[in-house]
């Protein structure tokens, strides 16, 4: 299946703009955070940012309440309803922990609000690029880490004596059998 964007601005105020920052300070610290997301085969990409203003728009009053946004930007495989239906049930507290503040979030409980969120949040995206629109990110981290197996398996693999290369290759087989 062909890998599809999202993107989603979420107005939000000041003080939940501190809270995201910090958040996400402490969450850099481990992978307890992310890990339930990585384990989503579907993502392809997945980012967060935080805009602290916009250039003024004289047509647009402002809006005092939230000057702030967070920016979602995505890429991945199936349906908008697969993917809304794998972040309310597979991460609904980290979902809250990054939108609870938003302005509007109705929380991660249940699908409909959520989806009508997302929709009334969404922006269309005209272009986006991917490096490997064939690849998950899982796939991509599966990859490297046999890269990696590799790359140490290889000094190894290049002796002379074929019952060492022929124990050697059946080593790297052997611990890179859950990558392939």
């Amino acid at each position: 299946m062909r890998a599809k964007p999202l993107t989603i601005l979420s107005p939000i105020p000041w003080w939940w703009a501190v809270w995201v920052r910090f958040t996400w300070r402490v969450s850099a610290l481990t992978s307890r955070v992310t890990a339930p997301l990585r384990a989503l085969s579907f993502i392809h990409f997945a980012r967060w940012a935080l805009i602290q203003r916009w250039p003024t728009d004289r047509q647009t009053p402002r809006d005092r309440a939230a000057p702030r946004s967070m920016l979602f930007l995505t890429s991945f495989d199936g349906s908008d309803i697969q993917y809304i239906e794998a972040f309310v049930r597979v991460v609904p507290t980290r979902i809250n922990g990054l939108y609870w503040g938003a302005k509007g979030f109705p929380g991660p409980k249940r699908f409909g609000p959520v989806a009508q969120y997302i929709e009334d949040h969404s922006h269309p995206v005209d272009h986006f690029w991917m490096a490997y629109p064939e690849a998950s990110t899982k796939m991509v981290a599966q990859a490297l880490k046999l890269q990696a197996l590799y790359d140490r398996a290889r000094p190894g693999l290049a002796a002379d004596d074929p019952q060492r290369f022929a124990a050697q290759w059946r080593r790297l087989l052997t611990d890179a059998q859950a990558l392939l």
